[in-house]
């Protein structure tokens, strides 16, 4: 029963529409202005939980997939996986490092699949210059330059 794709993704969403509805319940309901900020959680996680329920009676009613039928394999594998890694990096150095290197050496780990190393070094450290000028100078939105680049003056 707990191989079955649609009986587990729906038990996945039951739970986190569980915990939102309980966290829900730390807001206020009704403010004095109207409703407040626990109004929308709380209904949206009650009718995902209900949506949740009903997804998974129908999983185990009809016909069942299994997780190996859905999960990549081999190569297609390993570029899920890189992907979660270079998301990993990018949250791991942003604080410290900031957003043009944490942003370059997720770029580069994306690119080295499809690049010669020097090569998607310099694609990456050249786009995440690019934002970096556009949100901060154009845009006016500041992008974290990170510990160490504080540290150094």
């Amino acid at each position: 029963m707990f191989n079955k794709v649609g009986v587990g993704l729906g038990g996945f969403f039951l739970i986190v529409s569980g915990i939102i509805f309980w966290q829900s319940f730390s807001f206020d309901y009704y403010s004095d202005l109207g409703p407040g900020p626990g109004l929308f959680p709380r209904w949206l996680s009650a009718a995902l939980i209900v949506l949740s329920l009903l997804y998974i009676g129908g999983a185990l009613r009809g016909a069942q997939i299994k997780w190996s039928e859905v999960l990549p394999k081999s190569k297609d594998l390993w570029n899920v996986i890189l992907v979660l890694i270079a998301v990993l990096v990018f949250m791991l150095l942003l604080d410290a490092a900031g957003f043009i290197v944490a942003g370059a050496a997720m770029l580069m780990l994306m690119l080295m699949r499809s690049y010669v190393w020097y090569k998607a070094a310099i694609i990456a450290v050249g786009t995440c210059a690019i934002l970096y000028i556009a949100f901060s100078i154009g845009l006016d939105v500041p992008l974290p330059t990170g510990d160490i680049w504080d540290w150094m003056g």
